[in-house]
């Protein structure tokens, strides 16, 4: 028996990444990774339910140090800001791994509130390369997932946030690869987008550096194979894809910035040449996969706990129509109160004709014809907007991959982007923790840890990860260290 490999885990959650990497707890069969240290800590809660859920499943004991729980041995828990970790006291390890934060990233943000590296949440990016610089032997890889808007934000400067992890990771001797996986292309039960990022120490790796042979490395182009030069990344064995033209694969340099247009797609690998060039190849790539394909019906919990049905007709009714087409007008939250006093030019303050405007939001030449008429104010500077959606399928169907699991999945108001599904005919209810974490791979009643309540565990699958994709990355990333290190 081949012994396993070191990891740690940074913004460790509810250990997506160690389920993936190393299994179950109970399970006879072990993964090829052993997590010897992990560090999860909220900031702004009084009850840090994620570190409560990691110490119980994986049998860690509170010590004498409050923030610290052990099983005594290699397997620590550490319940400390990330920003305050001393590197000394990270045990060695060949992989480092770690769902950072991703408020400041997310498509939940409004761009107006987007900040990215600079937000609150973004610049714990920047732990990470501390971490990385300080330690006295760097990891061999680093295994990231953050949303795909990671490419593109902040809304300024199109690919600014990735350009800055890119540059850090290749100062820090590394070489990088990245590919969006949406969970659902690949057999998953939900339709999960995330950004999986893979940084190779170049000084730990025989590793492709010619553009031809990368190109085979990440899959872009399949057209390339040959026996002599062809090489398999991990994410390309775990995630085969189909290639793109040779003439739509970009070969650029990082400094090559828009400011309108991200220079990333999809796939991508980043390294420095012998002359010190930062280089990128990357390219749009789709799945190519031919497997089972799990769905939401695949997950369902029967029977049902009977708090979930939504049983009140007028529910049903609000339920249906926020899932509809969505056009009207909205006045920014943070503006109401002073269009209460600002006085639009009409005779009218801004949030009367916010309520005239949202009688009537269905006939744009009204609104039109009034705007000419000097109902500019607010409507001009973005307080008063007109909101668009597309139309939800209601209830959400079984026989497919589920939609995006939310942080505020569970709840008794009625939300749009709250999965709700006809279990009978004509009966409807909401999905339950149990279902969520199953939807993300995560065993039944996972997070049924004390008195955690549900609302809390809908939370946290929704800041999870879907374990199998880390799973399928495990055993490439093992053979990768065990047979291409120096």
């Amino acid at each position: 028996m081949r012994m396993s490999l070191t990891a740690i885990e940074l913004f460790a959650g509810v250990c997506g990444f160690r389920l993936g990497l190393e299994g179950r707890p109970e399970a006879e069969e072990k993964g090829p990774f052993r997590v010897i240290w992990a560090n999860q800590w909220e900031p702004s809660v009084g009850r840090q339910h994620a570190s409560e859920i990691y110490a119980h499943r994986w049998n860690l004991k509170q010590t004498e140090d409050n923030e610290i729980f052990s099983n005594g041995l290699d397997d620590v828990l550490v319940n400390e800001n990330i920003e305050e970790v001393q590197t000394s006291s990270i045990p060695h390890h060949e992989l480092l791994c770690g769902g950072f934060p991703c408020q400041d990233y997310s498509v939940a943000r409004t761009r107006s509130g987007e900040m990215g590296i600079k937000g609150e949440k973004g610049k714990l990016w920047t732990s990470i390369r501390r971490i990385l610089a300080e330690i006295e032997t760097k990891p061999k890889i680093v295994f990231l997932e953050n949303v795909p808007r990671l490419l593109n934000s902040p809304a300024a400067h199109r690919g600014l946030n990735f350009t800055v992890i890119l540059n850090d990771l290749l100062d820090l001797g590394y070489d990088v690869e990245w590919r969006v996986i949406n969970a659902a292309d690949y057999g998953f039960p939900q339709k999960r987008k995330r950004i999986f990022i893979l940084a190779y120490l170049k000084d730990s790796f025989v590793l492709p550096d010619e553009p031809k042979k990368i190109n085979n490395w990440i899959g872009l182009s399949t057209n390339l194979k040959s026996d002599e030069d062809y090489f398999e990344g991990p994410i390309m064995q775990a995630f085969p894809i189909i290639g793109s033209p040779p003439n739509e694969i970009k070969h650029i340099t990082i400094e090559s910035n828009p400011k309108n247009k991200s220079p990333y797609e999809n796939t991508g690998y980043a390294w420095l040449d012998g002359n010190g060039k930062r280089c990128v190849l990357t390219a749009k790539t789709a799945a190519d996969y031919s497997g089972k394909f799990k769905l939401l019906g695949d997950v369902i919990e029967v029977p049902h706990d009977s708090n979930y049905e939504v049983i009140d007709n007028e529910k049903l009714r609000k339920y249906r129509y926020i899932k509809g087409e969505q056009k009207e007008w909205r006045i920014r939250k943070a503006d109401r109160e002073k269009a209460e006093r600002i006085d639009s030019g009409g005779g009218k303050n801004l949030w009367e004709l916010y309520q005239e405007l949202t009688s009537k939001y269905d006939s744009d030449l009204w609104a039109k014809s009034h705007h000419n008429d000097g109902y500019n104010v607010g409507i001009e500077d973005g307080i008063i907007y007109k909101y668009t959606a597309g139309k939800m399928a209601f209830p959400d169907s079984l026989s497919s991959p589920s939609r995006t699991v939310v942080t505020a999945e569970i709840g008794n108001s009625v939300s749009r982007m709250r999965h709700v599904i006809e279990y009978e005919s004509g009966k409807y209810r909401r999905l339950m923790p149990v279902e969520l974490e199953r939807l993300n791979g995560f065993p039944s009643n996972w997070t049924q840890v004390g008195n955690i309540s549900d609302s809390r565990r809908g939370f946290l699958m929704g800041n999870a990860l879907v374990v199998g994709i880390v799973e399928r990355l495990a055993e490439p990333l093992a053979e990768l260290i065990r047979n291409r290190s120096d």
